[in-house]
């Protein structure tokens, strides 16, 4: 069943459910009506009213609409305003307290209840629905807002949604990594319009899934209140623009937007760029001679305070020395202005490439491919021009009817530098004879070319490359989404680096999410979802 079906209201029992950590029984109340302050203005805009407790913003509810009438009797309001009661479900109420980082202020005229996260979660984005085999599973669910492109061209709220199996009770024998999780996308839609994002491999049409599915997925598309103060200020118009000889102009206003957003809150000025250098171990299979290594972590605070930290990268100590815009010494460096802007493009372009694929990890690849390093299928190593206009950029590297998105790194020859932006298996067949050194990037068992954006680099002939239009003008996830979504897996990532500065090493990789999940509920989110 669903917790889309009113259920009358006790807010003693509630009090009492609220209380203890049964959340099946706090669920239950997700589907009653309560009475809901809001602010009509003279132009006839309404809006949930918004109240300040301590450091907390609330909507105020009610069971009783002249609760409300009595608390804001006293309040002072703009000119032409007046405080109006609607109904809505606590479910609505509670997801968007949840999406807007506020409480709720609930009041029977006696008692008041102050609801904040975690049971915010509990009531405005969970269900318990049944699959088609009647099997009873949980979910916790992200509907994405989208970019608009045009109004000819824009996907309605929640048309794509993220729903993860959860459990309501702690289960200390239940494996996070094996966790199953999916997307469901609106099938109604015309998803062969190529202004559309790319779906995930594993999206569901909803359709296909059962009644309480579907109604589970219907509450979670209503669009959210207006709210005038829950969001933080976008830049609209970049101070300015990045331009490449690649792509036309024309082409990059949505990138700029993004671009823009990254250079005013994700980094900071040069100054405050950290690269930490260090003497990377020889492995114990790696010959006697060969070229000693440096590891280079990258990490900053950015503007909004937010420790930002990349997974490390190791390199040939020549490569590093022979480029004036990195580190020649071992020891902690600051980044210089030229290498600065080259970490904001290369940044920008991966999230913006992540928001027209659903591939929100936690971020910590996204500068892989900044600095020199080998390509697997060159003998040669790559250099970085950093001072270039051309490079970073996005563009598509076409394997028959496969269309990988890459990276443009840099160009050597008739050849660009790619790294892969996502992980993709290409039959032999579909791999052109073009690509140099085809017959080593072949595996020979299953006679595929395997690509991987956290660990390949590779030369691709500029005539496999092209910049498909709608790459860049198509719909993609909210820019707002996506600074959200990198705040969260950032502080989860702050807090996998402390644990690991305790325990020297992280194990194994079972042990890598286990405590992922934990560190994702101490700052009170999911780590997969950042809802």
């Amino acid at each position: 069943m669903t917790t889309a079906i009113s259920t009358p209201f006790s807010f003693t029992e509630f009090q009492q459910d609220l209380s203890t950590a049964n959340k099946r029984k706090l669920l239950h109340w997700a589907g009653s009506d309560l009475c809901v302050a809001f602010l009509r203005h003279a132009s006839g805009h309404e809006q949930p009213a918004v109240i300040q407790i301590g450091q907390q913003r609330c909507y105020a509810a009610s069971t009783n609409a002249e609760v409300l009438h009595t608390l804001f009797t006293s309040a002072p309001l703009e000119e032409g305003t007046e405080m109006v009661v609607k109904s809505l479900s606590l479910a609505e109420l509670a997801r968007n307290a949840h999406l807007y980082h506020f409480g709720i202020h609930l009041s029977d005229g006696q008692t008041t209840l102050h609801i904040v996260e975690p049971s915010m979660s509990i009531l405005g984005v969970t269900a318990i629905v049944q699959d088609l085999q009647g099997k009873e599973v949980i979910y916790q669910a992200e509907a994405f807002p989208f970019e608009s492109v045009s109004k000819a061209a824009t996907l309605p709220y929640g048309s794509v949604q993220y729903w993860l199996d959860i459990e309501l009770e702690y289960d200390p024998d239940r494996d996070l990594s094996q966790i199953e999780s999916l997307h469901v996308f609106d099938d109604q839609l015309d998803w062969s319009n190529p202004l559309f994002p790319n779906l995930p491999d594993n999206a569901k049409a909803l359709s296909t899934l059962s009644p309480s599915a579907q109604a589970f997925f219907e509450r979670m598309r209503v669009p959210l209140l207006p709210s005038w103060d829950g969001e933080p200020e976008m830049p609209t118009t970049p101070e300015r623009s990045y331009q490449s000889n690649l792509i036309d102009a024309d082409r990059l206003t949505a990138f700029n937007q993004l671009r823009a957003m990254v250079n005013q809150d994700f980094v900071p000025p040069a100054n405050e760029i950290t690269l930490t250098v260090i003497k990377a171990s020889r492995l114990d299979d790696e010959p006697a001679n060969s070229p000693e290594r440096w590891e280079i972590k990258i990490s900053f605070t950015t503007p909004m305070g937010i420790k930002a930290l990349f997974a490390p990268d190791w390199i040939d100590i020549s490569l590093c020395k022979a480029n004036a815009e990195l580190p020649d010494t071992i020891g902690t460096h600051r980044a210089s202005e030229i290498l600065r802007e080259r970490i904001v493009n290369h940044l920008a372009w991966t999230l913006f490439q992540r928001g027209r694929s659903f591939d929100f990890g936690l971020f910590d690849d996204d500068l892989d491919g900044l600095l020199p390093g080998s390509l697997i299928n060159s003998y040669g190593h790559f250099q970085p021009d950093y001072a270039g206009s051309s490079f970073p950029c996005l563009a598509r590297f076409q394997c028959g009817e496969h269309q990988v998105p890459v990276l443009l790194l840099g160009q050597e020859g008739g050849n660009y530098v790619c790294k892969p932006m996502k992980f993709i298996e290409i039959p032999e067949a579909d791999v052109s004879t073009l690509v140099p050194n085809r017959s080593e990037l072949i595996i020979r068992e299953s006679q595929l070319m395997v690509l991987a954006p956290n660990l390949d680099k590779l030369a691709i002939p500029t005539s496999l490359i092209d910049f498909p239009d709608y790459w860049y003008r198509g719909i993609r996830v909210s820019n707002q989404r996506l600074r959200s979504k990198f705040i969260s897996r950032m502080r989860v990532n702050a807090l996998l680096t402390a644990f690991e500065g305790e325990t020297g090493n992280m194990g194994s990789t079972k042990l890598k999410w286990v405590v992922a999940g934990c560190a994702a509920a101490l700052i009170g989110l999911v780590m997969v979802m950042n809802l």
